[in-house]
C-alpha cells in the first residue's frame, strides 16, 4: 500500500478515536460567550489539558467567544458544535508574534490559531471561524499605483487615477496573521467549517504531510489584500474537495516557499510540495482561482479536477519565479470565469497564465514542464498568456479539449491591452502595453493542443488581435482546431507562427471561414 493510502487510512483512523475520546469543553475552562470576555487563556488551556491527557475533543459549544491566538497540540479534535462561533480579537495585542523570519522578515502577527510541529490534529463541526479582517482595514482608502509600473501601459498616466475605490484593494496599518497556521504538522483534517472575513491568508499548510480539507467554506472581503483561501506550502499528500472558497487573493494554491523552523519531530522531511488533489470546489478571487508557484523549492504532481472559478481576476496561474521546478500539474474539468479587474490586484483576466521568469535581478526562474489541461471551457476579457523569459524554460505544455470565448467589460479600455507578468525583477516587464491574441505563447519548447476553439464576442477594442500567437518555440502540434482573429484584417492572421522550428497544424475545423496562417 502507497504512503498516501496509508495518510487516508489515519485520517480515518483518526476521526474514529476522536468520537470515543473524552471531551474538554472550554466553558469548563472558564471560557464565556458574548462581545466583552477574551478568551484566549481559558481556551489555551483546555487544548493542553486535552492534549496532555494523551488527547480527545476540546468543544466550544453554541455561542460567541472571543479569542486571541490559539495553540494546536497533537492528539485534539477542536470541534465546533452548531452554533459556536470563534471570534477574532480587535485589540492586535491579543495576537503573538510570529518567531522572526518564520515565514516573513520584520514583524508579524499570529492569526487565531497556530499548530508547529504537531500531529494528529483536526479541526471539525459545523461552527463558524470569524478573523473580523474587514475592521482592521481603513475603509476606502486604496493602495497607491506604482508609478514607475503604469508608465509601461497602454494608458500611462491615465492607467490608475487612485480617485476611486473599484476592486481595492484596501489599505491598513497592522492586522493579524492567517486564521489557521499549521505547520510541520501530520495528519489534519479539517471538515465541516466555515472561515470568515480572514484578515489575511486563511488557511496556510506548510511544511506538512497528510492533510484532508473538506466540506469547508471560506467567506472572506473581497476588498482585502492577501486574504487568500488555501495556501498549501512545500507539503505533501494533500487532499482539499467539496469546498467553496471567495477569496481578497488567490483562492488554491500550492506553492514551494522554504519557511519555518530549521529542526521538527513532524511533517514533510523534504519541504517540497508533491502529490496534492484539489476536487470539486469552487471558487472566485480578485486574483488567481488557481496558483501553482512561487517558492524555491520543487512543485509536482499537483492535480486540480472539477473546479468551477466564477468571476475571478485569473483563472488558472503557474509562476516560477524563484529557482522552483514545476512538473506535471494536472488540470481537468476546469470552468473559468474572469474579468479584468482594477490595478490593485496582479493578473489581467488571463484565463490560463503560465510564467518562467526572474523574480529580482540576480535570480533565476527555474522550469516548468509537462502542465496537462483537459476539458477547459472559458469566458474572459483577455486571452492565454504563456511567457518563458528564457526559451525552453517553459517545455511540454498539453491541452485537450478547451473552449474559449473573449468579450468586452467595463474596465477593457481602461485596464486592458497589457501583459502583466508581476512580480518581476524589472520594471518594464511587469506590466506594459502589448496586443491581446486569444493564445500567445513565447519561449516555449514543445506544446500539443488537440481540439480548441478560440472565439470573440463583439470585439471593439483594436489591441485584440490574433487567434494564435506564438513565438520563439520548438515543437508545436496544433490539430482539431477552430481558430479566427478578432477582426477581419488583411494585416491581421488567425494563427501566427514566428521564430520557430519543427511544428504542424492539422485538420482545421473551421467552417464560417478559411483560416488565414502566417508560418515562420
Amino acid at each position: 500500500m502507497d504512503k498516501g493510502k496509508n495518510g487516508i487510512i489515519l485520517l480515518i483512523l483518526l476521526v474514529s478515536a476522536f468520537s470515543k475520546a473524552q471531551n474538554f469543553n472550554i466553558v469548563d475552562f472558564g471560557a464565556v460567550s458574548g462581545d466583552k470576555a477574551i478568551n484566549t487563556v481559558a481556551i489555551n488551556k483546555a487544548i493542553l489539558n486535552c492534549s496532555n491527557s494523551g488527547g480527545g475533543r476540546v468543544v466550544i459549544p453554541a455561542g460567541e467567544f472571543l479569542t486571541g491566538t490559539i495553540y494546536l497540540k497533537s492528539n485534539v479534535n477542536l470541534h465546533l458544535e452548531r452554533g459556536a462561533k470563534l471570534i477574532g480579537s480587535l485589540n492586535i495585542n491579543d495576537y503573538d508574534l510570529m518567531p522572526e523570519g518564520y515565514y516573513y522578515s520584520g514583524k508579524n502577527y499570529m492569526g487565531i490559531l497556530f499548530g508547529n510541529d504537531i500531529k494528529n490534529i483536526s479541526i471539525t463541526g459545523s461552527g463558524i471561524i470569524d478573523g473580523r479582517g474587514t475592521s482592521f482595514m481603513i475603509q476606502n482608502t486604496r493602495f497607491a499605483p506604482s508609478v514607475e509600473e503604469r508608465k509601461f501601459t497602454r494608458q500611462k498616466e491615465d492607467y490608475r487615477d487612485n480617485k476611486s475605490l473599484e476592486d481595492g484593494p484596501l489599505k491598513f496599518h497592522e492586522r493579524p496573521g492567517h486564521i489557521l497556521t499549521v505547520s510541520n504538522a501530520e495528519n489534519v483534517s479539517i471538515k465541516g467549517i466555515e472561515f470568515i472575513d480572514s484578515p489575511k491568508w486563511t488557511i496556510r499548510i506548510g511544511g506538512s504531510e497528510h492533510v484532508k480539507i473538506s466540506d469547508i467554506t471560506i467567506k472572506n472581503n473581497l476588498l482585502i489584500p492577501n486574504s487568500d483561501g488555501i495556501h498549501v506550502t512545500s507539503s505533501s499528500y494533500v487532499n482539499v474537495s467539496n469546498s467553496t472558497v471567495i477569496a481578497g487573493d488567490d483562492a488554491l494554491i500550492v506553492t514551494g516557499f522554504i519557511s519555518g523552523n530549521e529542526t521538527y519531530s513532524f511533517g514533510n522531511n523534504s519541504k517540497e510540495a508533491k502529490n496534492i488533489i484539489f476536487d470539486n470546489c469552487v471558487v472566485s478571487s480578485k486574483s488567481a482561482g488557481i496558483r501553482v508557484g512561487y517558492g524555491e523549492k520543487p512543485i509536482k504532481n499537483v492535480i486540480f479536477s472539477n473546479i468551477i472559478i466564477n468571476d475571478s481576476n485569473r483563472g488558472i496561474g503557474v509562476f516560477s519565479r524563484d529557482n522552483s521546478n514545476i512538473s506535471d500539474i494536472y488540470f481537468t474539468n476546469i470552468m473559468i470565469n474572469t474579468r479584468l479587474h482594477s490595478d490593485g490586484w496582479w493578473g489581467r483576466s488571463e484565463p490560463i497564465h503560465i510564467s518562467a521568469i526572474p523574480s529580482s535581478k540576480k535570480g533565476n526562474a527555474g522550469n516548468i514542464k509537462n502542465i496537462v489541461f483537459k476539458n477547459i471551457n472559458a469566458k474572459s476579457e483577455s486571452g492565454i498568456l504563456i511567457y518563458g523569459y528564457e526559451e525552453g524554460k517553459i517545455k511540454n505544455i498539453n491541452i485537450d479539449g478547451l473552449t474559449l470565448k473573449i468579450l468586452e467589460g467595463k474596465y477593457t479600455s481602461k485596464y486592458g491591452g497589457n501583459f502583466d507578468l508581476r512580480p518581476a525583477y524589472s520594471t518594464s516587464k511587469s506590466i506594459f502595453k502589448n496586443n491581446i491574441p486569444a493564445f500567445y505563447a513565447k519561449g516555449l519548447n514543445g506544446l500539443r493542443i488537440n481540439d480548441i476553439t478560440l472565439g470573440w464576442e463583439n470585439p471593439k477594442s483594436n489591441f485584440f488581435t490574433t487567434g494564435i500567437e506564438i513565438e520563439n518555440f520548438e515543437n508545436i502540434l496544433i490539430t482539431n482546431y477552430n481558430v479566427s482573429a478578432a477582426f477581419e484584417k488583411k494585416s491581421l492572421y488567425d494563427i501566427k507562427l514566428s521564430k520557430g522550428e519543427n511544428y504542424k497544424l492539422v485538420n482545421d475545423l473551421s467552417l464560417s471561414h478559411q483560416t488565414k496562417i502566417l508560418y515562420p
